[in-house]
């Protein structure tokens, strides 16, 4: 009886002993079955003040929360996402340039949201900040260890150069590297994420203020293992160019005559809207015969020429080519007649001293005119303003509308002040002096600059 007590009892211990040793085991994975991962936090969502929300407009966010989250931004009436990168332990900093597509106002909203180990968290800003623009600090990417190869560079040209276009870049080369583009003088090392191995892509959208009319060169950048690889794309890379330029408002006008005795001035203006404008390298201006090109004033926009002609029949006859190659000829005649001999009345003298023919005059600021007639002669002058614009075609103003007495040596001047400044508008001077019952006509065509 007791040596089955004592089997018993000894029984009951090893049971309590195993027990003991498996409870440890089974508590530590249940409490480790319990412990999941803590959910990120956002303990600041802050957006840098922009000048305006609109196409071309650059927005700056910063989120503070958990170290070691994805972080991105999404803005009201925007379909992309806005990805911010880490820039210090818990700091995450990103920006987004608005493009032409995009419907956001002032009264859009943006969320931030924080992701990590299958948590998320999320902060929204209930209006986009349209104070006074900040400075906005970018940090620079981290420059790779691989071989240096760049192969090519290549962009995808548009239609215009306006703001809120986006223009795309590619480029080709080593894997992992650290790629980026410049536009002269418009923006410095825009980087480019790699879309695939060795492929990079980037795009910049165009804000206001951007100096781009006749295109940009742009360079790309390769950086690896301390080297650096650069490509270049030409300025007419830019815009799918295919339209010629054309000739305006050519001085003489086809089969007019003039009067010898005098300086006869051949001008005229170039009009290469929405393409690259016309390269003044490539100019020539034949009258008579005889290339004058090297003694002719030459600018993308226009072009004068004034010399003493004989009189008789000439043909001005002008070429050029635009920034992408398009050529364009212009051709017309003109007389040069002889002057009035002495036995016949030749009227009063009129002229126009200042400015030149087809010159361009500074944009939404006044400019004086200057001329010479008779002494003390009457002038009647007007001034119209005639925009080319294709959102205003047929607008006529009349900027100015008075009569002058020349002094006592004929000069007379007048200011003209624009009243709606439109780029590229044409200014028409007309003249008429009156004195002794003579009279006598001139006119003066000029540009506003663009």
């Amino acid at each position: 009886m007791r040596a089955i007590d004592v089997r018993r009892l000894l029984t009951l211990l090893l049971w309590a002993l195993s027990l003991s040793l498996i409870a440890p085991d089974a508590a530590l994975a249940a409490t480790k079955k319990k412990a999941a991962p803590p959910s990120p936090q956002i303990s600041s969502f802050e957006m840098e003040p922009a000048e305006k929300i609109a196409a071309g407009n650059e927005l700056f966010f910063r989120v503070q929360g958990t170290p070691g989250s994805w972080a991105t931004v999404r803005i009201g009436g925007v379909t992309r996402t806005v990805v911010l990168q880490e820039v210090d332990d818990g700091v995450y900093e990103g920006s987004y340039t608005l493009r032409r597509v995009d419907r956001a106002g002032t009264a859009s909203n943006a969320t931030a949201t924080l992701r990590r180990s299958g948590r998320s968290a999320t902060s929204t800003m209930a209006r986009l900040n349209t104070s006074p623009p900040q400075a906005v600090i970018t940090v620079p990417q981290p420059a790779p260890a691989q071989p240096l190869a760049l192969n090519r560079f290549s962009t995808t040209p548009v239609d215009r150069l306006e703001p809120g276009t986006e223009l795309r870049f590619v480029v080709e080369g080593t894997p992992g590297a650290k790629a980026s583009f410049s536009i002269e003088n418009v923006a410095t090392g825009v980087p480019m994420r790699e879309a695939a191995s060795g492929r990079y892509e980037g795009s910049y959208t165009l804000k206001r203020g951007d100096r781009v009319a006749g295109g940009a060169p742009v360079v790309a950048v390769l950086e690896a293992n301390g080297q650096t690889a650069r490509s270049t794309l030409a300025r007419s890379a830019l815009v799918a160019d295919a339209r010629p330029p054309t000739v305006r408002n050519q001085v003489p006008r086809d089969n007019e005559t003039v009067q010898a005795g005098g300086p006869v001035t051949v001008s005229g203006s170039f009009s290469d809207a929405g393409g690259l404008g016309v390269d003044p390298r490539t100019v020539r201006i034949v009258v008579g015969g005889r290339d004058v090109t090297s003694q002719a004033s030459i600018s993308r926009e226009s072009f004068s020429w004034r010399s003493e002609l004989a009189p008789g029949q000439y043909v001005a006859d002008v070429t050029a080519r635009d920034g992408a190659g398009n050529p364009v000829r212009s051709a017309w005649t003109f007389n040069v007649a002889q002057a009035p001999t002495a036995a016949v009345a030749v009227g009063i003298p009129l002229s126009i001293t200042s400015p030149a023919p087809n010159t361009t005059v500074p944009a939404g600021t006044r400019f004086t005119v200057r001329g010479k007639t008779a002494p003390f002669a009457n002038v009647d002058a007007e001034v119209l303003g005639i925009t080319a614009a294709a959102s205003a075609v047929g607008l006529v103003q009349k900027l100015y509308n008075d009569r002058l007495t020349a002094d006592a040596n004929g000069d007379f001047s007048f200011d003209v002040a624009p009243q709606t400044p439109v780029p590229g508008m044409r200014y028409e001077v007309m003249l008429k002096a009156n004195a002794n019952n003579q009279t006598k006509d001139t006119r003066l065509v000029l540009f506003q600059q663009r």
